[in-house]
């Protein structure tokens, strides 16, 4: 089997130019007044807050445990609340998937906001507001005002590359120095993988746990969402390779997110230990290069229990793996 090159491996895939041509390229032309609207409506709020960079290594030699929305979270709401108080792990929760977290007893400590259309706001239609006032959100100087409004607890800004003169101009002179630094954060698509590199780039953890990141749907007639329908239930799907080898399907959308994720994980691959458990879905694995040696295939328990091994130890356990390590793999763990 081809081996993938961690390292560049969007450039050097050869599936990912199909599926970026795919994605629509009418987004930012879309979107931009909005855009842009939301970045100066937004500034006061700004003044109050500042920037989430004030977070830098503030969650070092902990793991972070990275929440989604997807169906297989269900399955694991019991664990979840095991660790939400323990002093390891720091979760960090995205806005489309924070209802069903607190209706299941869940508080992450931080949740990531992205959203720049206001109608995003369904994704917190009934919940109680006031549960949100021990969280810290931390929200693209784009999300819609509206939702930021809603929000009780604290709130800190990350100023996110969006490939655009104009707005980044406007950005530069409004926000100055963007992020604190004069430096844009790394735009990977979607707030859970911006979410990830803040683990890493910004809190400084070492270990993350990638959990409700199927980003695919087990039949051609499933919801995407652990709690309700959503507009990406009807766009088109095609088969691809879960965790396990079986056949289920995604969207041109979650492809793209799963690689530009994968890659940038890959960037990381020596500096940093990184544990899908999800448990379903096709995060961290392709037809074309199998289980991607970055990212561990692991159940939720022992996610945890390698977590906390490297902690404790700086060594991984070697068992337990959903699938098992190759030669060049326990030799990598074996001498580091």
């Amino acid at each position: 089997m081809e081996q993938p090159d961690s390292i560049n491996f969007l450039e050097s895939n050869k599936d990912w130019l199909e599926f970026n041509q795919l994605v629509s390229r009418n987004t930012g032309n879309h979107y931009m007044k909005m855009w842009e609207d939301n970045a100066m409506a937004n500034h006061e709020t700004f003044k109050k807050h500042g920037w989430a960079t004030e977070f830098q290594d503030s969650h070092e030699g902990q793991t972070v445990i990275m929440l989604g929305g997807s169906p297989s979270m269900k399955k694991q709401f019991d664990k979840l609340r095991g660790l939400q108080n323990d002093p390891d792990f720091v979760m960090v929760g995205i806005s489309s998937g924070l209802k069903i977290l607190l209706e299941n007893g869940i508080k992450p400590k931080y949740v990531m906001i992205a959203d720049a259309d206001p109608a995003i706001a369904r994704f917190w239609e009934g919940m109680d507001m006031e549960m949100t006032k021990d969280i810290t959100l931390i929200a693209n100087l784009c999300t819609a005002p509206n939702m930021i409004e809603m929000w009780k607890g604290d709130i800190k800004f990350v100023g996110i590359f969006t490939d655009n003169d104009r707005l980044e101009k406007k950005i530069k002179k409004k926000y100055k120095p963007v992020n604190g630094i004069g430096h844009f954060f790394p735009a990977l698509g979607s707030q859970y993988n911006i979410g990830s590199a803040m683990a890493y780039l910004v809190f400084g953890a070492r270990v993350v746990i990638f959990v409700g990141n199927e980003l695919s749907f087990p039949t051609r007639e499933s919801t995407y969402y652990a709690d309700r329908k959503d507009v990406k239930d009807s766009w088109e799907r095609r088969p691809q390779v879960d965790i396990y080898g079986k056949t289920v399907y995604t969207n041109h959308m979650f492809m793209a997110l799963k690689m530009m994720l994968e890659d940038f994980l890959g960037k990381l691959s020596g500096d940093g230990y990184f544990f899908n458990a999800t448990e379903s879905g096709i995060f961290g694995v392709s037809a074309r290069f199998g289980n991607l040696p970055w990212i561990q295939q692991f159940t939720l328990p022992m996610a945890v229990a390698q977590a906390r091994s490297i902690m404790r130890t700086g060594e991984p356990i070697l068992d337990g793996f959903i699938q098992k390590p190759s030669m060049s793999e326990v030799f990598r763990y074996a001498t580091q």
